[in-house]
């Protein structure tokens, strides 16, 4: 019977590769020069429209500068820009639609970019690379993959309350697309009038419903990717009583893990599917109210 670490790290973290990830990384250990001109073109190219000040630094970060990943992880590019806290704000919140998860070309690897106008700290114990210098700032270690985690049922059990509310949300969606469904093709078929006043009042309160569900879906989602970005902010990180050995690496923290294990059970991809219809359900219901 495995251990409980090892059950951890195969069902929260990524498994252990023998290499870098070949769809980022040269065999050199460099970043491949296609992924550098992507991440800095699409960045640069989003910014303009919303200030005139230049990228000062940039890094990645996260699963895909180490050994632990998946054709899916995440690629984390953290930015600095010499703007206001205000603005850093606005720049955020417009990057979490507008800019990020969309995948690095050729590969199933969102890139989730993210903003600060100061340099960060608690980066000293996990892998950084310095992506305009093209240098690491600390290279990755195997052994700083695998960590021992003191309570693997911490993490399951606040997952826990992450995944019963998108489970919920998931549910609702699919059982209201249903009845929509139904109802339209019931609609269909009825010769009384007053008989389809009344259903066309039942489809439109079911629209409704969609939108409001695809919202839930939505807010799920974002209430994840901040408890992870917290998972790197000292200042306004989660404080927990449970005592987990993270070998100060933030990417260990319980912010990080309880996300990783949300992300490993499958739930992005179905988030993904149900947002990438908001357009789709918003036009119906545009159609209902003419």
């Amino acid at each position: 019977m495995p251990r409980l670490e090892e059950i951890l790290k195969e069902s929260i973290l990524d498994p252990l590769q023998e290499t870098l990830s070949s769809e980022l990384w040269e065999e050199n250990e460099k970043l491949k020069k296609t992924v550098k001109t992507h991440i800095i073109k699409r960045l640069e190219g989003w910014l303009k429209g919303k200030t005139s000040k230049t990228i000062k630094k940039m890094f990645i970060l996260g699963s895909m500068t180490g050994y632990q990943y998946t054709p899916s992880s995440d690629i984390d590019v953290n930015f600095i820009i010499d703007v206001t806290d205000d603005e850093i704000k606005e720049i955020g919140k417009a990057m979490m639609t507008e800019l990020n998860e969309k995948n690095l070309f050729g590969t199933q690897h969102p890139v989730n970019y993210f903003v600060v106008n100061k340099p960060v700290t608690g980066w000293e114990n996990q892998s950084v690379y310095d992506v305009l210098k093209d240098s690491w700032i600390r290279k990755p270690k195997k052994e700083d993959q695998v960590s021992v985690i003191g309570n693997f049922r911490a993490v399951t059990e606040i997952s826990r309350f992450f995944t019963a509310g998108v489970d919920l949300m998931i549910s609702e969606y699919h059982s209201d697309v249903a009845a929509y469904e139904n109802y339209s093709e019931y609609y269909k078929k009825l010769t009384i009038e007053k008989d389809k006043e009344d259903l066309k009042i039942l489809i439109s309160i079911k629209l409704q419903e969609i939108i409001a569900d695809i919202d839930g879906v939505y807010i799920a989602k974002h209430m994840l990717r901040a408890l992870r970005v917290e998972a790197f902010d000292k200042e306004e990180g989660l404080e927990i009583n449970t005592k987990i050995d993270i070998k100060d690496n933030l990417n260990n923290s319980i912010n990080n893990l309880v996300y990783k294990y949300v992300e490993k059970l499958g739930y992005f991809p179905r988030i993904k599917e149900i947002l990438d219809q908001s357009d789709a359900w918003n036009s119906k219901i545009k159609e209902e109210i003419k």
